[in-house]
């Protein structure tokens, strides 16, 4: 059987986005990529968000696994009860698709969904055998102790971004790719000093890279490695020596002070102004 990876992305497209070249690389490897998506956005926008997530997972190759009823991950929505029910249900999914990794945003990805579903895989492991590595990427908020370093070629950036350009509905309202290829390019720079250490020369001469956080739970414990590349196998548990576990479960920003804001159509949920508007002409 083959090995597997299950992803669990809080909206249609963050597949694509959150470590898109760790993705490629092991299903290139021969592990099976199952691309959980959480929710589908506003109620309005469910067809056609399904409708690009099933593309896009056609285009990379994974197995799509849509929630159902999909979670409620508006900031006017009960996000408390979007967490225990995805908590709940990925136990079982991790079991029935064999996976050995799960992969999710931080718990503190500033946007309250990504919140939400990182704090649903932080709960769910607890219910999971501690061989299973927990892998987080930042979009919204930056990793502050990125541990995996993926470098990747133009080939791959290019299957990430042709993978992307599925959700041509999401692109429309916001072009993600030049975030997708900026932040890769920032990675191949900056991620060889933050994974192994300030100082250290560059590990890669390739030109985009993805970073991670990866631990583990062990004895009640969120630990980490020390910074490495990308690999395929459990590593010994005598390597699991740097607990993040303070930073894990400590309230993010968001949840001391509040979420920031959400616009649906003209309307923006929060305690701070949407965007100012245009000057008349």
């Amino acid at each position: 059987m083959a090995p597997a990876l299950l992803h669990v992305a809080p909206h249609p497209d963050d597949e694509a986005v959150g470590c898109p070249g760790a993705l490629l690389h092991l299903q290139d490897r021969g592990w099976t990529i199952v691309s959980v998506v959480a929710s589908l956005g506003f109620e309005s926008q469910w067809v056609r968000r399904r409708a690009e997530a099933e593309e896009a997972s056609a285009r990379a190759g994974y197995v799509p696994v849509f929630l159902d009823p999909p979670l409620d991950l508006d900031l006017d929505g009960d996000l408390e009860a979007a967490t225990a029910r995805l908590s709940l249900e990925l136990p079982d999914l991790v079991t029935a698709h064999g996976a050995s990794i799960v992969v999710s945003p931080s718990p503190h990805d500033v946007h309250h969904g990504h919140e939400a579903v990182g704090r649903a895989v932080q709960r769910a492991l607890a219910a999971l055998d501690d061989t299973v590595r927990w892998w987080m990427w930042g979009v919204w908020g930056d990793l502050p102790a990125p541990n995996v370093l993926h470098p990747y070629d133009q080939s791959v950036l290019d299957r990430a971004l042709h993978v992307l350009d599925a959700y041509a509905g999401e692109l429309e309202r916001n072009d993600y790719r030049p975030f997708l290829t900026g932040r890769a390019a920032c990675n191949a720079v900056m991620g060889s000093e933050r994974v192994f250490g300030f100082g250290a020369p560059s590990a890669t001469t390739l030109p985009y890279a993805d970073l991670l956080t990866e631990v583990r739970l062990l004895g009640g414990r969120f630990v980490a490695s020390e910074g490495h590349f990308l690999d395929e196998g459990p590593e010994p548990d005598t390597l699991y020596d740097v607990d993040l576990t303070p930073w894990i479960t400590s309230p993010s920003v968001h949840e001391l002070v509040g979420p920031i804001r959400e616009v649906h159509g003209d309307a923006v949920h929060g305690g701070l102004p949407g965007p100012p508007k245009q000057p008349m002409r």
